[in-house]
């Protein structure tokens, strides 16, 4: 082997080799800790500035019949969600209301029991 690498073209070659090899495995270390920040591999990503409620409030406001939406969220010190409180103008619908509470359960990966949806004053559902 010592033979094949005197020559200089063979060496450039096999030194090539061996750092992309490298590289390679260096990025898939660092991908995986980006990606399992978390014990169980998941990670939840909630800025302390209200950003994903403002995100969280447009997308459930599009859900038929639920009209003006608010949301604020109970977060551990991990950053991770643990409870929802959302008030909607067409929460007094059952259906809205159930709509609303998976939305947000499915979202954040949390039981439905962590959520909670009040019906806006005054609010009438957009049916």
């Amino acid at each position: 082997m010592w033979e094949k690498l005197k020559n200089a073209g063979d060496l450039r070659d096999f030194l090539m080799k061996a750092l992309s090899i490298v590289i390679v495995i260096a990025i898939l270390f660092l991908s995986l800790d980006v990606f399992s920040n978390n014990r169980d591999g998941r990670r939840q990503i909630v800025d302390s500035d209200g950003g994903t409620e403002t995100s969280l409030e447009v997308m459930l406001s599009d859900i038929k019949g639920a009209g003006d939406v608010t949301v604020m969220m109970k977060e551990n010190n991990d950053g991770e969600v643990k409870g929802v409180i959302v008030t909607a103008t067409g929460a007094g619908n059952p259906v809205v209301k159930n709509d609303l509470i998976n939305a947000v359960a499915v979202i954040f990966d949390i039981p439905t029991s962590n959520v909670v949806v009040f019906e806006k004053n005054g609010g009438k559902s957009d049916e």
